[in-house]
């Protein structure tokens, strides 16, 4: 039963909910509204109806197929790397007694206050050093781990009961073997959403890819609708179709990836 001091918190709950919302959505609806409109409308209506050949024409005449299965490439390999390493990194961290452990984790985290813009500079000094500048590699490698990664892998490893991992050292496993048979089932639900993460962190990447490719075989998804804003100044329709598409797979990525993020997986595996 609903008190009647509650009502008016409720009602500005979802108030605010709507307007959260309005403002999140919104501009997603602006931009696939643009880009189904016909070439000749000049204003936002559906009464003069909506078309998918801005779609058809950008895909062709943008030549997207190459920077989508770049951005695919790029994102798969550095969201499986941010995860790997991150719980990798993140064990040690969370179970294992060393000296300065607490500084170590201290030191990473202290790394997530440095904005990338002020160390893209020495960055592509590194890179191109390493002969991999203009290349998915060197996309790749300088975000392949992160600290705010790693921070949510020892956060899940910390809520593991300590009592699992006892009764696998007792039976002769060692530490890899604890990490990869308990540690990580466990804490599949906090991977995967790590997963997540970096994936839309990936996909929608812009300027370190902008600063490193210089070939347009290289580009990735983000860089070429980039590059359509001035192709298609005259036609802002063919470059919202472009941003639309851009969106699309990490869209599916994200209703695909729902199944995964199951809170309370090891509830209860430890009785008492």
């Amino acid at each position: 039963m609903i008190s009647p001091r509650s009502v008016p918190w409720t009602v500005a709950l979802y108030i605010g909910a709507t307007i959260f919302t309005a403002v999140a959505v919104g501009p997603m609806l602006f931009l696939l509204l643009v880009a189904l409109q016909p070439a000749g409308s000049q204003t936002l209506s559906l009464r003069s109806g909506l078309t998918l050949e801005h779609f058809a024409k950008v895909w062709s005449a943008g030549n997207l197929a190459g920077p989508l299965m770049n951005s695919a490439l790029v994102t798969l390999t550095r969201a499986g790397l941010n995860v790997l390493l991150a719980a990798l990194a993140a064990y040690p961290l969370a179970r294992m007694r060393f000296k300065g452990r607490d500084l170590v984790f201290a030191a990473i985290l202290a790394t997530m206050m440095i904005p990338e813009q002020v160390i893209i500079v020495p960055m592509f000094h590194t890179v191109a050093r390493l002969g991999l500048a203009d290349s998915l590699l060197g996309v790749v490698l300088p975000f392949s781990v992160s600290a705010f990664g790693i921070f949510m892998a020892r956060q899940a490893f910390l809520a593991v009961p300590a009592s699992l991992e006892e009764a696998a050292r007792i039976d002769g496993a060692g530490p890899m073997r604890i990490w990869w048979h308990v540690m990580v089932p466990l804490t599949a639900p906090s991977l995967a959403t790590l997963g997540l993460f970096s994936v839309i962190a990936a996909w929608s990447e812009l300027l370190w890819p902008l600063v490193v490719l210089q070939s347009r075989e290289n580009y990735t998804l983000p860089v070429a609708v980039n590059e359509l804003l001035g192709q298609f100044a005259t036609n802002i329709r063919l470059a919202y179709a472009g941003s639309v598409l851009a969106l699309l797979p990490v869209i599916g990525f994200f209703l695909l990836a729902q199944r995964f993020l199951k809170p309370q997986l090891f509830a209860g595996a430890v009785k008492g």
